[in-house]
């Protein structure tokens, strides 16, 4: 029997696409929420700020060329209360200038070049909040606004504007319960997807995750530093019922299973593959191209 040129040619092409780019991120982000039980996800912290600079739209690019799910990233708003992605308050780290965003308008900031991780300035400019919602599009990755809960009915109008509500996470206030957040902001949607951060060492952790059942569209973030802690041992239980995200970082995060001790001195199974032995279904990691290649051999992708 014949084998039509045009299957030999969908399966050549579906060797070289990254994995997640032969998939719309609205249904990534659904099963991901369903608690698919094999598919670990990797979100990549500020995109891949090693190949470019941190939260700039070539960072998200290239994340999204390694195949990730989901590029992270942050906001700040300007002196004429436009809404930039940024991580600092301030722009010394990472660009050509100096002061608080809050302090300078968006046309000052559209001056100023982003520094690489090397600290050298590059050719790249500061994104605002909409083109990187435009760019998370036509590259189709799930965005994480991390650090923008302060600003979250702007964040909710705009990625409402744009259509991609079913392409965005919103990180909300940490360790706060889902009543407590929707006393600051208002009663969150059904169709918002939510994450909040819990420092799983607190007293209250499991009452404020419990707190979130309400919420189906609701990710919870794990971050621990002693991983004997009671709520850590329940972690797999939460994730029955939750996604449970988890980052790779810094040890502070994690117990020391982070990226660095995933590779050095490894193996990763000790910190990768510990985080999702105890119920990770998601990993924010700097180290993209690695935890991918990890997660294909384990046939967790």
């Amino acid at each position: 029997m014949r084998t039509h040129p045009f299957i030999v040619l969908a399966a050549l092409v579906s060797l070289v696409l990254p994995l997640g780019a032969q998939e719309d991120p609205s249904a990534r982000l659904n099963k991901l929420l369903q608690n698919e039980p094999k598919t670990v996800y990797v979100a990549a912290h500020r995109g891949d700020w090693r190949d470019a600079p941190e939260n700039s739209i070539q960072s998200l690019q290239w994340a999204a060329k390694l195949g990730v799910d989901i590029v992270e990233f942050d906001l700040k708003r300007t002196k004429d209360g436009g809404l930039v992605v940024m991580h600092d308050f301030d722009v010394d780290r990472t660009t050509t200038g100096h002061g608080l965003v809050s302090d300078l308008t968006l046309e000052d900031l559209k001056k100023l070049n982003l520094r690489a991780g090397t600290g050298h300035p590059t050719k790249y400019t500061i994104p605002t909040f909409a083109e990187e919602l435009e760019a998370a599009r036509q590259n189709h990755v799930i965005l994480d606004i991390d650090t923008g809960w302060d600003y979250y009915k702007d964040v909710l109008a705009q990625v409402r504007a744009t259509r991609e509500t079913d392409q965005v996470i919103i990180n909300v206030f940490h360790n706060t319960s889902l009543s407590e957040v929707e006393r600051r902001v208002g009663k969150i949607p059904d169709d918002v997807t939510i994450m909040e951060v819990v420092n799983m060492e607190r007293p209250d952790a499991e009452s404020v995750i419990n707190s979130y059942a309400g919420h189906r569209r609701t990710i919870i973030q794990c971050d621990f530093k002693d991983a004997t802690v009671s709520s850590v041992q329940k972690m797999p239980e939460y994730r029955k019922t939750t996604p449970i995200w988890t980052n790779g970082l810094w040890p502070d995060q994690n117990g020391g299973h982070d990226d660095d001790t995933a590779l050095d001195p490894g193996p990763p199974d000790q910190a990768w593959g510990w985080l999702i032995s105890r119920g990770a279904n998601v990993i924010q990691t700097d180290r993209p191209r690695e935890l991918l290649e990890y997660l294909q051999q384990k046939d967790r992708r």
